[in-house]
Order: structure tokens, then sequence, then C-alpha cells
């Protein structure tokens, strides 16, 4: 009893001092905000012009360094899996290691380049800075953005196909919406627990960073008028975080218990 309570204190305090902290750190925000206002709208409108100039160039450099790196990486994984065939049991385990590594390349050179292209590209994607005349190059970015992203997709199912290749006891169609089911019931027990695992330690991360990225999105939205779509967006995103994980606990007892 005397534990719980103290845990009820503890969160209570430093609730407390979360509040204070973000009071003072707050206030101090606003202060310094008022102070460089005008240097801090210049600076934003000088980045955001720099950027919208390259936006094509740009493009082209993430998409050229997506197809060397995921080809290279997918070359470098297929070289694995060849040479897993005839190897011995100590290098067969470090083989294992060498197909994580490259698979892990793969798949984040992929991850990367999307979130990359969508980032750069949004600045120019309003109708705002296509009137304005200076977007002469812009159908031709979206062009390339398209490409990139198709690319990705393409990588990545190829990368699908090469385990498969390599591990025939691997099921799911990587172009069915159903794969991560199919892929997930095709593993054996050890590789479950590594996926449930990494699973988890996602949700436990996405739980400290999407406080964050709601904390800055409605400073952003006080400061800078960056609308409140972005504070609905990420808080949409906590919730069905939080209730998809709520509700896998609960069907999970339930079908202990059933």
């Amino acid at each position: 009893m005397k534990e719980k309570k103290s845990s009820y204190f503890t969160a209570t305090w430093k609730m407390l001092v979360a509040v204070i902290i973000g009071g003072i750190a707050g206030g101090v925000s606003v202060v310094i905000y008022e102070l460089m206002k005008k240097g801090i709208d210049a600076g934003i409108r000088t980045i955001n012009g720099t950027i919208q100039q390259y936006i094509f160039p740009v493009l082209i450099i993430i998409a050229v360094v997506t197809v060397v790196v995921g080809e290279y990486s997918l070359y470098r994984l297929k070289n694995v899996y060849k040479e897993m065939k005839d190897a011995d049991e100590d290098r067969f385990y470090e083989l294992d290691y060498e197909e994580e590594k490259w698979g892990a390349w793969t798949s984040g050179v992929n991850l990367v380049s999307q979130v990359a292209c969508i980032i750069i590209l949004s600045f120019g994607y309003s109708l705002k800075y296509i009137e304005s005349g200076k977007s002469r190059y812009f159908l031709f970015a979206c062009i390339i953005f398209i490409l990139c992203y198709f690319y990705d997709i393409y990588l990545s199912v190829r990368y699908v196909k090469a385990i498969q290749a390599a591990h025939p006891e691997k099921k799911g169609d990587p172009t069915s919406s159903k794969f991560t089911e199919q892929w997930v019931e095709s593993c054996d027990e050890a590789e479950k627990e590594i996926i449930y695992k990494s699973a988890y330690k996602t949700y436990i991360v996405l739980n400290k960073v999407i406080p964050l990225l709601l904390l800055l999105t409605l400073i952003a939205n006080m400061f800078l008028n960056t609308g409140i779509l972005a504070v609905l967006v990420v808080a949409v995103i906590y919730l069905v975080t939080g209730m998809t994980y709520i509700r896998s606990c609960m069907v999970s007892k339930a079908k202990k218990l059933g």
C-alpha cells in the first residue's frame, strides 16, 4: 500500500514539475519570439525560398542515390544468399549477420528515400507556390518523385522475392494487403519473437516521440501559424497507435481465455 502511495506521489510530483517547466519554457519562448519575430520570419522565408529553388535537382539526387544504394544493397544480399549454399557452420553464422545487415540497408534506403522525397516536395506543394510563377520545374519534380516512389515499391518487391528465393518457407505476396500477416505466419517461433519484440520497441518509442511532436506542432501553430491540420494529424496518429495496442491486448487475452 505504501509503495502504491509512493508511486502516486512520485507521478504527481513529476507531472507538477513538468507543468511548471513547460509553463516557464512557454513564457520564455513567447518573449524570445516577440523579440526576434522579424528575424525568425525572415529566416524561415529564406530557407523555404532556397529549398524551393532546388526541389527538382535535390529530388534527382535523392532518386539517383536511392537507385545506386538500393541496387548495391540488393546485389550484396543476393551474393550472401549464393555463398550461404556452400558455407560451413562458422561462415554461415557470419553470413547470417551479413544477410541481416544488407537487408536492413535495402529496407533503410527505401524508407529514407520515401521520407526525403516527401519532405523536399512538400516545400513546393502549395497552390501559392505553383501560381507564383517560380515553379517552372515543379512538374518535373513531381514526375521524379513518382518515379522514385515506384522504384521504392519495385525494390521492396524484389527484396521480398530475393528472401523467398533463398528461404522457400517464407510465404506472402508482397503486393497483397495481407502480406504482413502471411509473412509472420510463415516465420518460425524465434523469428516471430524478434518481430514482436521489435514491434513493441517501436510502440514504446512512438509513445515517447508522438507527444513531443504534438507539443511541437502546437507551438508551431501558435507562433508560425502552421495550421491546425498538423496538430490533428499527429493527434490522430497518437490515438490510433494507442487504441490499436489496447485492442490488440484485449483480442490476445480473449483468445487465450477462449
